[in-house]
């Protein structure tokens, strides 16, 4: 019985890794823009087809195709801040958020529209197989997911400590309107912050598209799952969306394996509701206080 619970709470942990990548993507965006980009799934699901179209008609290796989606996730992140948001630059929080909602169906429509919606096959091209640990069995994809998280968790965490640009987000985060008379790019540094962020979410997808396929669709429940998390860590924190991902994971693993598949969502939005009722800002979300 340990070996199952230890074997569920692992495969949960790399589910919940795809969550952590989206809900890291949506935080590093709103922290910087104060938008809520209901557009992240449709991005990272855009750039999937890239990934797809190298390795199926250009025979790329996979790691080239990851790379050219990660880089065509930053891109259109980049581009959506320049063209779109930054002309709706003080307009209402749900004004932009209509925005991004739209932004997303055009995607989804676009991509429909080009690729049609038949699922399409995108294996992980792994020659090893699983590595045991202990009574633990790692699948190549569990491995894959859980190296991506830590590898681009530890990346962020330089960039913003380490880096002129990452304190540049930070100071625009704190006082953006300090920043700009300081001098700061404002404009400039948030169309990084959004390729930062799409660049999480086009990660996150890519990762997805081995065990659900590529489609219009395939990041939508994922992009739930990924706000569920941010909300649930605490929305300006970068550690709790990595938590709240990771813990939504391995929660919706033990309720498909000990209850039913179609409870799993129904349960995982009544534990957020419990948690906000007792911690309002999330598990390591800090009280905001804002003058008027």
């Amino acid at each position: 019985m340990l070996e199952l619970i230890l074997q569920i709470a692992l495969a949960g942990l790399a589910q919940g890794a795809l969550y952590a990548l989206v809900a890291l993507g949506l935080v590093v965006i709103s922290n910087t823009s104060n938008v809520l980009n209901f557009a992240q799934g449709a991005m990272g699901m855009a750039v999937t087809y890239v990934a797809w179209a190298l390795l199926t008609y250009a025979g790329a290796p996979f790691w080239l195709a990851v790379g050219a989606a990660c880089i065509a996730a930053f891109a259109i992140g980049a581009l959506a801040q320049i063209v779109l948001l930054a002309r709706l630059r003080g307009a209402s929080d749900m004004t932009q958020i209509v925005l991004t909602l739209g932004l997303a169906m055009l995607i989804e429509g676009l991509v429909g529209l080009g690729f049609g919606y038949n699922p399409r096959p995108m294996a992980l091209p792994m020659s090893m197989g699983p590595l045991l640990v202990g009574p633990v069995v790692l699948r190549p994809q569990d491995i894959v997911n859980l190296s991506f998280l830590v590898v681009l968790s530890l990346a962020l965490a330089v960039l913003f400590t380490r880096t002129s640009i990452g304190l540049t987000m930070r100071s625009i985060t704190q006082n953006a309107f300090a920043a700009r008379l300081m001098g700061v790019p404002v404009e400039r540094v948030l169309s990084l912050a959004w390729g930062f962020g799409v660049l999480l979410g086009g990660a996150a997808a890519v990762l997805a598209a081995p065990t659900t396929s590529v489609t219009p669709d395939m990041m939508n429940t994922i992009l739930i799952y990924g706000f569920a998390g941010a909300i649930m860590g605490g929305f300006g924190s970068l550690v709790g969306a990595c938590v709240g991902g990771l813990l939504l994971g391995v929660i919706n693993n033990f309720v498909v394996a000990f209850v039913s598949p179609q409870l799993s969502m129904t349960f995982i939005f009544a534990l957020l509701l419990v948690v906000l009722y007792v911690r309002p800002d999330g598990l390591f979300g800090r009280k905001s206080v804002r003058k008027v």
